[in-house]
């Protein structure tokens, strides 16, 4: 055996038992270090088994109460609980995508608890059928954020769909007018009924002045609805209007789901895993 051959084993024979050879060298890497990324890399899959096999809780305390509060059934709150981490799952990507996209940084992503305007945006197009002006999806997301924070949490949504899907005429009749009180000084004046309707009318270009038949029509909707004749709405004024012709509930835009689209949604809450 010649002498390159004899130093190679040599140093094979002390890196396997350890020891540092005739230069310093040391096994690599560390025992210690291997063994704690084992116990590092099994403690993570025990924990993602285990995951997988648990569903997420709702808080019994959080049904009972929201039980209280509703016109749900205590399996449809926990079905609308469980939608509700699904859709914000799901509108939360698409969010954060669109943002990550327009950022330079391409990596921002947006921790939520609910729905932010945007998520409920969309929300309300694909899952209620809502397409309407930007300035009614505002109000509708205001109505449902009791907390005012800027996102609506689990609780703030079955309450709102308590409304939504189940109100009574009095409790929808009461919603729609806090909707097109723009400002919440308890009327729907007549510049807010302009601003509501102006964007539902078609213009044609020919038409000298777009906003004619606009303030024709506020005229007309005021003298229909105004009891008392102060140019503005009280809810006893909107109230008692609806209750003569219910057609009348979502005069200035729509802000609830169709009856068919509400039928749907209640009866798929129960199949929600």
């Amino acid at each position: 055996m010649d002498v390159v051959t004899q130093k190679a084993m040599t140093k094979k024979s002390y890196l396997k038992s350890g020891k540092k050879d005739s230069r310093g060298s040391k096994q690599w890497p560390p025992a210690r270090i291997v063994n704690s990324k084992r116990k590092q890399l099994s403690e993570q899959l025990n924990s993602t088994k285990l995951m997988s096999k648990v569903k997420p809780l709702i808080s019994p305390n959080l049904i009972e109460n929201l039980f209280k509060q509703t016109r749900f059934t205590k399996k449809e709150i926990v079905g609308l609980c469980k939608l509700f981490k699904k859709l914000v799952a799901t509108y939360g990507a698409e969010s954060t995508s669109s943002v990550a996209a327009m950022s330079s940084a391409a990596l921002i992503t947006i921790p939520t608890q609910g729905f932010d305007r945007l998520m409920f945006r969309e929300l309300l197009q694909n899952e209620f059928g809502i397409t309407t002006e930007e300035i009614l999806t505002d109000r509708i997301f205001c109505f449902f954020d009791q907390r005012n924070d800027g996102v609506i949490h689990e609780d703030e949504w079955v309450i709102g769909l308590s409304v939504f899907l189940k109100g009574t005429q009095e409790e929808r009749i009461k919603y729609t007018f806090t909707i097109y009180d723009l400002n919440n000084d308890g009327f729907i004046t007549k510049e807010e009924i302009f601003s509501l309707l102006r964007n539902c009318l078609v213009k044609h270009p020919q038409d000298e002045d777009p906003d004619e038949g606009v303030r024709e029509l506020v005229d007309i909707v005021l003298r229909k609805m105004d009891c008392d004749n102060d140019a503005k709405l009280s809810f006893e004024d909107f109230s008692t209007a609806i209750n003569k012709q219910s057609l009348l509930l979502e005069a200035f835009g729509q802000c609830l789901p169709s009856r068919e689209i509400s039928e749907y949604f209640l009866n798929s809450i129960s199949n929600v895993q």
